[in-house]
């Protein structure tokens, strides 16, 4: 899949995840809801997410909320490269705000991550980490775990972010 464009898309209440992309290429998502989305049925809870995006290339998500995931995340990205993440909202999601795993070149910027059962924004690993990740004027606050938490990831830039009350922070 080539230049696929999603602009003032609202998706709720989906049994799985609420939008998923795989193997796509030049994706954009602008100004777009997906909320209420995911649950526990199989593969089992966890695995669905307001937005999934995986192994795809540039990738540019603005302006747009994901939000109340009652059993999955957000925002859940693996495997992909050249993403960009500008102007979000990501909020009381039953995992983690933002999941990135195994990606490279990743941009987040200016994102709102609040009352997320788990992590704000996880940068994670499954066997090489993410590289080349840099988080600036993000506001992570009253997330049930850390607000950013980094698990192996190379070439970290943090910037300007704002941390408040999140569980685990110091």
């Amino acid at each position: 899949m080539h230049g696929l464009h999603f602009e003032h898309v609202t998706v709720q209440n989906c049994t799985l995840d609420g939008v998923a992309i795989r193997g796509a290429q030049n994706v954009t998502i602008v100004s777009c809801d997906l909320s209420d989305s995911g649950s526990s049925v199989v593969p089992g809870p966890g695995l669905q997410h307001n937005l999934l995006i995986t192994r795809s290339h540039t990738v540019d998500i603005r302006d747009s909320r994901f939000d109340t995931s009652p059993w999955g995340s957000g925002v859940d990205i693996s495997h992909c490269q050249n993403v960009m993440l500008l102007n979000n909202e990501v909020a009381r999601n039953a995992l983690h705000g933002i999941h990135v795993t195994e990606s490279e070149h990743v941009r987040l910027t200016n994102t709102l991550a609040e009352g997320n059962d788990a992590h704000g924004i996880i940068f994670d690993t499954q066997m090489d980490g993410c590289q080349d990740v840099t988080l600036n004027e993000n506001i992570l606050r009253n997330n049930g775990k850390s607000g950013i938490h980094l698990h192996y990831a190379r070439e970290t830039m943090l910037e300007n972010n704002t941390l408040i009350d999140n569980t685990d922070d110091q």
